[in-house]
């Protein structure tokens, strides 16, 4: 059983220009929150815009080299959270204190810096650990999303352009954190002229993507995009993978405004140094590669306000990952990132800023526990009898039994399972009896956890048979 850590979430919905629906959980569900506790409340979009732009041009200055700009950026915080957000928000941050806040966002107010604000106490980063999620348009069906259950696959895509070679270094020491730690299974590097289809074909190989490159805005339309050797991935394209391609379940993104600006509220900005040194514009398009990645079905993204230097990018990460790696929340070890920079470097460098989470800041890799013998003898037993009903002379038992051997662990049963594939199309079609679509299903869960995907139940509405084939082909490869 892994730790439970007090959580609160707070729903923060855009109605208009001048009003804000904020909507407080109860910990442990979502569900129990009542209508009476949610409010509309007055809220001033153009000064909250401004004083966003305001934080983000203090953290370009901080990153060019800038010093003394720690009292300018708790004041432009405290401004927002004092003179801006509602009172009824403010109540319930104060309630929320030293807890892990989970913030779920209209795209509309992902372009708010919230870990920036200042409670006059301390930032709202320091003082919680803060996980961001975002309400995004779709067609309504929930991504596939990795189960993220060890041994987890690694995959770290350093210097993709050709131009960072501060980033290798950093590769070498996230892969190094990574190959030793416990929940890791392999990691896989690429350095150097990475393009996009190589990028694309390993990413939906790996439950965890490090990537620390160029993330760059499109200079006529504001879209996001990660910089490769032959062109860019924009965000268009990432969230057209919903639901169609694997993606990882934790992606850090080590780039310059990696993580969704201010420009989602119409500010425009300067000259960036660091990862990027590209003029931002002025921002187009409400959409950015944090909120786009979540969409595609990413359980967590690690990304950036600003540009980051190399050496804060890769100490940053570092610290990370050995948090992570001690058994310690995505949250906490987001501190631990934050504490060590500002360790090195001081809090008037502002440099400890720059990082921020999207998903659940509670989350850890959670390790099983230990089996007792009589637990594998149970196994054993079981695999025995599913391996002997394999070649009965019955289809519908030889499916089955592959599908469990899957569910136990046994990826020798791919083969078994896929000769039976004619056998569970037909169980899937729309008009098969209740009864074979409800095996069917568990079919499917099996293929889909095997595969590193699976929902924790058998699946409402059943995917189409190229799904299927693309899960067995993954198990095959």
């Amino acid at each position: 059983m892994g730790k439970v850590e007090p959580k609160v979430t707070l729903q923060v919905l855009w109605q208009s220009e001048d009003s804000i629906r904020v909507t407080p959980f109860k910990e442990g569900s979502a569900l129990e929150s009542t209508v009476k506790t949610s409010r509309t409340c007055p809220f001033h979009s153009g000064l909250v815009a401004d004083r966003a732009t305001e934080i983000l041009s203090l953290l370009a200055r901080a990153n060019s080299g800038d010093d003394g700009l720690l009292d300018q950026l708790v004041a432009a915080g405290r401004a927002i959270y004092v003179d801006l957000l509602p009172a009824f928000l403010k109540e319930k941050l104060r309630e929320a204190r030293g807890k892990s806040l989970v913030l779920h966002l209209d795209r509309q107010l992902v372009g708010i810096p919230w870990e920036l604000l200042h409670d006059g106490d301390d930032f709202l980063g320091r003082a919680h650990r803060i996980g961001r999620l975002v309400s995004t348009e779709g067609d309504g069906t929930p991504p596939l999303q990795r189960n993220m259950q060890p041994p987890l696959s690694a995959l770290v895509v350093a210097d993709p352009a050709g131009d960072l070679p501060g980033a290798r270094a950093e590769a070498a020491e996230v892969e190094a954190i990574l190959e030793e730690a416990p929940f890791c299974g392999g990691v896989t590097v690429l350095t150097g002229k990475v393009g996009l289809r190589s990028f694309r074909d390993e990413l939906a190989r790996h439950d965890i993507l490090h990537f620390a490159g160029h993330a760059d805005p499109d200079p006529l339309t504001g879209e996001a995009h990660l910089r490769l050797a032959d062109g860019k991935l924009p965000v268009s394209l990432i969230e057209q993978w919903r639901g169609r391609v694997d993606v990882p379940g934790l992606v850090f993104l080590n780039a310059c405004a990696s993580a969704d600006a201010a420009h989602q509220m119409s500010w425009s900005g300067g000259q960036q140094a660091g990862r990027g040194g590209s003029d931002r514009g002025t921002g187009g398009r409400a959409s950015g590669l944090a909120s786009a990645l979540l969409q595609a079905g990413v359980r967590h993204v690690v990304g950036t306000l600003w540009a980051v230097r190399d050496e804060v990018a890769r100490r940053f990460a570092t610290r990370f990952y050995r948090a992570l790696s001690a058994g310690d929340s995505i949250g906490t070890a987001m501190a631990a990132g934050r504490d060590d920079v500002a360790a090195a470097w001081g809090e008037e460098s502002l440099l400890w800023a720059d990082h921020l989470l999207y998903g659940d800041p509670t989350w850890r890799v959670e390790t099983p526990g230990n089996l007792t013998f009589a637990d594998l003898d149970v196994l054993d037993g079981l695999q025995d009898k599913y391996r002997a009903e394999l070649v009965s002379t019955d289809g519908a038992t030889r499916l089955l039994a592959a599908a469990m051997l899957l569910r136990l662990g046994d990826r020798g049963a791919i083969g078994a399972l896929a000769k039976e594939l004619p056998l569970l199309e037909s169980w899937m079609a729309n008009d098969a009896p209740r009864q074979q679509r409800r095996q069917a299903a568990l079919v499917v869960q099996a293929l889909a956890s095997a595969a590193g995907l699976a929902p924790s139940e058998p699946p409402d509405d059943l995917p189409d048979m190229a799904a299927v084939r693309g899960f067995v082909e993954r198990l095959r490869s």
